[in-house]
Formats: structure tokens, sequence, C-alpha cells
């Protein structure tokens, strides 16, 4: 098949600032008693009343969950007839509930009214010594907190550093605070809390769950710094990676220790701060907002100019990248990296390789990746390398995946 590079050489100019992300803050309730949870567990008692009376979920959006969880046993309301389903919830209340819904035997102890939970959650792999900052279980659960007891829940162990969340959206546990948004280090709420057990329990019981994409995709940024398996999941993270059980490939293979490439001596130094994957063709998708408005969009293609148009079906490849260190600057002028896809052949009306884009503020690289009339080697190799004006290039692989086409 054609074989042919992808360099990212194209610069992209924005007429705003990059939106920033902002965590979404859950006002904190002052600590009241713990809420009342019952002892045996997940029961499914499906003769419950199925309408517990609580003043204060009617049309809330966790209402359902919150019903079922009360039907269930594992937790209540408070005396007043209240649930405050947006009460932040403690690590030592959560942990509670979700041995108390999973049905764990939990043995008597003289301690802290928590402590008999915490060692049971221990002793069913769902907690770990190091998994929160600190053991203070009083202190508010946070949402990547969450995902690390949910994900261990789920019977997975061996986890990357910020992989937490990743697996919890994909497998359907957690979505986000809003479209593209996880707040990990955001508190988390009563309904929050028991919304996750609910999919929990789900998940355990083989019920296939809806999946909010756009969480998952933040979620892998979150964790190694690119979203391109996700979005650009038939290109970059096909199924034909699965087969290969000894070698990492696809999303297996990213290596966010290779995201910075320097010269022996440490005087040339380029790091990626991010690759961010754009579904043009998603109106939707949350990373648009680094895009100019279309209008403002402009590919360089043989020397021409030529707007982005609503009917090309590409995904954007918005590159951030620089030269933390640059002693050499006649010899490294440009302070960046380039980007290269080797083993990818695309044309959509011209389209095969990192193209310019214009505007007047602002500056970004990346590549625009044709969805349809391409090919491959087999083999698409994502790698990063200095430019240079006649001195060495120094370069790093960042992954390897298997694309049949």
């Amino acid at each position: 098949m054609k074989k042919s590079l992808l360099i990212g050489t194209a610069a992209l100019l924005l007429i705003s600032a990059q939106a920033s992300i902002h965590p979404i803050t859950v006002n904190a309730f002052p600590q009241v008693d713990k809420p009342t949870i019952t002892s045996s567990g997940n029961d499914n008692s499906s003769n419950r009343a199925t309408t517990p009376k609580v003043l204060d979920i009617s049309g809330h959006w966790a209402e359902h969950s919150i019903i079922q969880a009360i039907n269930k046993g594992y937790v209540e309301g408070y005396p007043d007839g209240n649930f405050l389903p947006n009460k932040n919830v403690s690590r030592a209340e959560f942990v509670k509930m979700t041995i108390s819904a999973l049905g764990i035997e939990v043995q008597e102890s003289n301690g802290k009214w928590y402590e008999s939970y915490v060692h049971a959650a221990e002793a069913a792999g769902i907690y770990k010594a190091g998994d929160l900052e600190d053991t203070n279980w009083i202190q508010t659960l946070t949402r990547e907190e969450m995902s690390k007891m949910a994900v261990r829940a789920l019977g997975i162990d061996q986890v990357e550093d910020k992989q937490w969340m990743y697996l919890a959206t994909k497998n359907g546990i957690m979505s986000g605070t809003a479209p593209g948004e996880l707040t990990p280090k955001g508190s988390t709420t009563r309904a929050q809390a028991i919304t996750v057990i609910e999919r929990l329990l789900s998940a355990k019981k083989g019920d296939k769950l809806a999946v909010d994409k756009y969480a998952v995709a933040a979620a892998e940024m979150y964790w190694h710094k690119t979203n391109i398996f996700t979005v650009a999941e038939e290109i970059f993270n096909s199924p034909e990676n699965d087969k290969y059980t000894n070698v990492k490939m696809g999303i297996r293979s990213w290596n966010i220790n290779k995201l910075t490439v320097s010269s022996p001596d440490k005087s040339v130094v380029g790091q990626v701060n991010s690759l961010t994957a754009i579904d043009w063709n998603d109106p939707k998708d949350p990373n648009r907002r680094l895009l100019p408005s279309k209008d403002k969009l402009m590919l360089r293609i043989g020397g021409k100019q030529v707007k982005f148009t609503d009917d090309m079906k590409v995904y954007v490849l918005v590159w951030d990248s620089e030269m933390v260190v640059n002693k050499k600057p006649k010899s490294y002028p440009m302070n960046r990296l380039n980007l290269i896809v080797h083993g990818y052949s695309g044309n959509r009306n011209g389209i095969d390789r990192g193209t310019p884009f214009f505007d007047s503020k602002r500056e970004l690289y990346g590549l625009v990746i044709p969805k349809e009339n391409y090919s491959t080697s087999g083999e698409l190799r994502i790698s990063i390398e200095t430019i240079s004006l006649g001195a060495p290039l120094y370069a790093s692989r960042l992954s390897t995946s298997i694309h049949t086409r």
C-alpha cells in the first residue's frame, strides 16, 4: 500500500484566546450526621416501596437512582424527611455505601464508625493504601478518588497514574460534569455517589451501560495528554490492536514518558503539552472551542488558501508543543516540534498532510486527517522531532497502531 508521511507543519491562528476549562463547584454543606445505611447490603428487595417519602428529590436529576438506592436498603434519608442530594459526601460515607450496596461482609470494630467498612474495602480490594492523599476519612470525597474505588470494585487493579477516570468513564460508571469536563479534584455529592454506585451494581450484573464519549475523551486527555485513541478510535485504536497481547499496540503503546525529546547534552529540549483530536463533523465536540469559526479557518493546499467546509470528513489534530530549553536558537529556530504520522495516506480534495490555518490572533499547529478515501501501510506510527536548520534531528516515537486499509 502507498506510504506517506503526515508532517505537522500546519499553523492554526485563533481569533480569540483558547477557552479554559473551569471546574464545576458544588456548595459544601456543613457536616451532619452520617446517612443511615443498612448493614444488610444489596438485598435486591424488589418488594420495598418504590416511592420513598423523601421531600427534596422530586425532579432532581438523580431521583431515579436515589429511589433505587433507598429501595435496595443501603442508604436512607435524614430524620427530617430530606435526602440532601446535593450535600457533599465524605470518603467514609462513600465507602460505607459501596460496601453495603455490594453486600460485602463487615466485621464489628470498636474504633470509629467507618473503620470496619474501610477494613472491609481493603479486604475486598476496593481500597488500597495510597489511593488517597491522606487518611482523613471524613474529608470530602473527590471525583477522582471515587473513580479509584469504583474501578477497583470492577476488579481492575493494573492501572496507570491518572488512568482511573478513563477506566471509570470508558466502562460507563462515571460521566462528565459538563460536556468534555471531568472535574477530577471536584467534590462529590450524595446524588453523584449513589448514581455511580447504581451504575457499578449494573455493570457487575453484566448490564450494558451508556457511555459519555466526551467524558471518555476528556479522561484520556487527563490520563496521557491526548484523546486521539477515543475521538479517532477507528484509525488509531481499531480492534486489530487487541490481537497483540505480547506487544503494546494502539492506545496501550502511547508512552507519556516519551513526550520529551532532547539532545544528549540537554542543550535542546522539546516537549509535548497536548495532542487534541477534534471531530470536524461533530458540531457538539467540546474541543471545537479550540478552533476559530469556520469562516476564519483556512487550509493552505498547493500554495492556495482554502476555506474549511461543512462537508469535509476529517479529524483536526491540534498540536501543542514547545522548546523548553534551546541554547542553539540559530540551529533550532522554531519554538515547537514536528508531529509525524508514518504509514498513512489520505486524500480529500487535496488534504493529505498537515496544512496551514490562518487567523490574526493566535497560532496552533497540527494535522488534518481524512476519515475516508485513505490507505495505510498496515502500521501507523506517531512520532515527534525537532525542527532544525542543518543540525541533528532528535526524535521520539509516541505510539504504534495496527490499521489495515
